[in-house]
């Protein structure tokens, strides 16, 4: 079941908040040596980006009288770090997710340098996810949203609603992008139990990207809880190698570097955190580049000492509070038109 949003609801200018330096053009697209337009496209999953107030949502977790307390000074932390991957990276588009609630990402565009730069407007919807845990997409202000959709993914128990998939077409000239931003449902409960959920959260992505066939510039990011060959990306989404139709670019990037991934468990990288783009961003022609994920991995990103040395650096251990960045690596790709 789809559901449609108007998108003049959820894409929010917060240019007044942000306080862009005067006369400061935001960066769009960018030519390329073969005469191609190129852009930044990243995913980053901000692990808990919550803020101290409670809300409707079962955020106990995250309050200043939770077991460990979360309070102002380690939420504006917390957004310093984002803010310093981010600047980073340096997107012209970023898909999020794990983020509470649209206050969150203000105060993220306000904290980060990038972001203020290239005005940054936000694509947002309410999950229906208990926890309140939410995709968005963030944006350059060059690029204006033309339409957007929420696709419902069913889990079969009211009970236990998951995310929804957020889809935004993004326009900047005569160039046009249909970007679907992801959180597939975890592991928790075991990797078995679950798999359900994400096959039919893949199908879901799968038969709104068939039902479209001239979408004809599409990319699909998220963290999706799977590897990218797992049955639910290869079989029911349909997402591979060069000769499907659906081309994962983790999945390219894993054949040949099978030890890589954007998080860690039981010592070894998984790579949740995929980017999949339509045939048409892929296959651009003999003279032109060929789009590959890249994973943002730095040392200050990862844990120095330890028990969990070379895992990603989080907000957490436990209990433990760390003042790191997330559980998970970003991913970005450098896309042409």
């Amino acid at each position: 079941m789809f559901k449609r949003i108007s998108f003049a609801l959820i894409a929010i200018s917060i240019l007044s908040a942000c306080g862009s330096p005067k006369n400061q053009t935001a960066p769009g697209l960018t030519p390329s040596k073969t005469g191609l337009t190129t852009f930044r496209l990243a995913f980053y999953n901000l692990e808990n980006l919550f803020d101290t107030i409670e809300g409707p949502n079962d955020d106990s977790e995250y309050l200043p009288t939770s077991e460990k307390p979360w309070n102002t000074q380690r939420y504006q932390s917390k957004l310093k770090n984002m803010a310093r991957v981010i600047d980073s990276i340096q997107p012209q588009i970023l898909g999020v997710c794990e983020i509470e609630n649209q206050r969150v990402l203000i105060d993220l565009i306000k904290t980060s340098t990038w972001l203020t730069k290239i005005k940054a407007d936000v694509v947002h919807f309410e999950s229906p996810d208990k926890r309140g845990i939410d995709v968005a997409l963030i944006k350059s202000s060059q690029w204006m949203l033309s339409a957007s959709d929420t696709l419902w993914v069913s889990t079969g128990n009211p009970e236990k609603p998951t995310r929804h998939i957020l889809m935004a077409t993004l326009k900047n000239g005569k160039s046009e992008v249909s970007v679907f931003v992801n959180h597939w449902p975890s592991r928790s409960g075991g990797e078995l139990s679950t798999r359900p959920l994400r096959f039919n959260a893949a199908k879901t992505l799968r038969d709104y990207i068939d039902a479209r066939p001239n979408m004809k510039n599409w990319v699909a990011v998220g963290d999706f809880n799977d590897n990218p060959e797992d049955s639910s990306m290869r079989y029911t989404l349909g997402a591979s190698d060069e000769q499907a139709n659906k081309i994962n670019l983790a999945f390219l990037h894993r054949l040949g570097q099978p030890e890589n991934g954007t998080l860690k468990y039981n010592g070894r990288w998984d790579m949740f955190d995929q980017i999949i783009v339509s045939r048409s961003l892929y296959h651009l022609g003999p003279d032109n580049p060929i789009p590959q994920i890249q994973i943002y991995n730095r040392p200050w990103l990862l844990q120095q000492d330890g028990k969990y040395q070379g895992y990603p650096l989080r907000t957490f251990g436990g209990r433990t509070y760390l003042n790191g960045y997330s559980d998970h690596l970003p991913v970005f790709v450098d896309l042409s038109f």
